[in-house]
């Protein structure tokens, strides 16, 4: 017998957009200028775009602990916990170790370690150069320029220029000063399924020394007749390595 809604075709959909959530950003090293409030969108995302070029220089390596939630109020009530390592070596490499896992066992591998596979598949060139948020994927247009503090928080629409699995349409925040997306509210470019009616998702960065990094992603689906589910990804425990440490380190060690 089928499993209602988390499983098969509906968690496969339900995957599919969040792995949007996922692979739109990269971190990012901050910069310390101030930005003129006269730049157009396409100036604002072009130094966004040099400033993630940057990372590949400046960033060695990181590791950090995520906590998986998702919740299905479906037909049956499911929900499920994970807790995983993770590991980043410049320039695409990522490795996954579960650290504790609870709830539907349906949901843990249909869902949770395939978000994992789904990833680091998206690590590849090709799959970043598809999904990278740049001109050549997206057009953009300033919405505002909020004021935050002492400093100022571009707003700017993102249409993607194509349909594809690996892009969204939504709004998007650029910190003035160090040109890094902080946040990203949208929906997938593409609707997978027949059996998903809509997906939103929310994502934010914090600032991890000089590095802005994911913090906290929420994805809401509504899936045809069965109901809804909720995904939340808490993002923390960071250590970070720069080119410049790992070089000092080899550095130090003693010569043969």
């Amino acid at each position: 017998m089928r499993p209602p809604f988390c499983a098969e075709q509906s968690l496969q959909s339900f995957l599919l957009c969040l792995l949007v959530s996922l692979i739109c950003g990269f971190p990012v090293k901050a910069q310390q200028a101030v930005a003129s409030a006269t730049l157009s969108a396409d100036e604002v995302m072009d130094r966004v775009a040099e400033m993630n070029d940057q990372r590949s220089h400046s960033l060695a390596a990181y590791s950090g602990l995520r906590t998986y939630h998702l919740e299905c109020h479906c037909l049956a009530h499911k929900s499920a916990n994970m807790i995983v390592h993770i590991e980043f070596h410049a320039p695409v490499q990522k490795d996954f170790t579960v650290v504790s896992e609870s709830g539907s066992g349906t949901i843990r591998e249909r869902v949770f370690k395939e978000l994992l596979k789904a990833e680091q598949e998206s690590m590849l060139l090709e799959n970043q150069q598809h999904s990278a948020l740049t001109r050549d994927n997206y057009t953009f247009e300033l919405l505002e320029c909020q004021k935050t503090g002492t400093n100022e928080v571009y707003v700017l629409k993102a249409q993607p220029r194509r349909s594809s699995k690996f892009l969204f349409r939504g709004r998007i925040w650029v910190d003035a000063r160090d040109f890094a997306v902080t946040r990203i509210e949208g929906e997938p470019a593409v609707n997978p399924s027949w059996w998903t009616e809509k997906t939103n998702f929310t994502r934010t960065y914090q600032k991890i020394g000089e590095f802005w990094l994911p913090e906290l992603n929420e994805s809401h689906s509504k899936v045809r007749i069965f109901g809804t589910a909720v995904l939340t990804i808490e993002y923390g425990d960071y250590s970070l390595q720069t080119e410049e440490a790992k070089i000092a380190f080899s550095q130090s060690l003693p010569t043969k």
